[in-house]
C-alpha cells in the first residue's frame, strides 16, 4: 500500500570529459546515443572512453560543447538543460536532461573541449 503512494524520482549521474588547454575531443554520437569519446592530450596522449548500451529503462542523453574556461562548465551545462517527457507513459513522466549539441554561434562542433554523458533513471 505505502510503496503506491510514493512517487518515483529521476536521478542522474553526469559524466564530464574536459580539455584544459591544448587537445581534442570529438563525440561517436549515433542516431539517439552517445557511444564513446575519443581524444588527444598532452597529459593522457590518445584516448576513447567507451559508453555501453544502457539497460530499457534507463535514460540517456549528452551535450557536446565549448566553453571558455574549466571554472565555466557548471554554467555551460545549466544553460543546455531541458525539460523532456518519457515516451510511452501514464501518467508522462518529466526528466531534466541535456540538450546533445551546444556549441556557441558561428563555432564548428571539431572546437568542443566538453562532452558531457548524463544517464538517468526513476527509483
Amino acid at each position: 500500500m505505502l510503496q503506491e503512494s510514493v512517487k518515483k524520482l529521476p536521478v542522474s549521474l553526469f559524466v564530464y570529459i574536459a580539455l584544459d588547454g591544448d587537445g581534442q575531443l570529438a563525440a561517436e554520437a549515433g542516431s539517439d546515443r552517445l557511444s564513446a569519446v575519443i581524444g588527444r592530450s598532452q597529459s593522457l596522449g590518445d584516448f576513447r572512453l567507451v559508453f555501453p548500451k544502457p539497460p530499457a529503462k534507463v535514460f540517456y542523453n549528452y551535450l557536446i560543447s565549448y566553453t571558455p574556461r574549466l571554472d565555466k562548465i557548471q554554467e555551460t551545462v545549466m544553460k543546455a538543460l531541458r525539460l523532456f517527457s518519457i515516451k510511452n507513459k501514464s501518467p508522462p513522466e518529466h526528466y531534466v536532461a541535456l540538450s546533445g549539441k551546444a556549441m556557441p554561434e558561428g563555432m564548428s562542433e571539431s572546437r568542443a573541449n566538453l562532452i558531457v554523458y548524463q544517464v538517468s533513471c526513476t527509483f
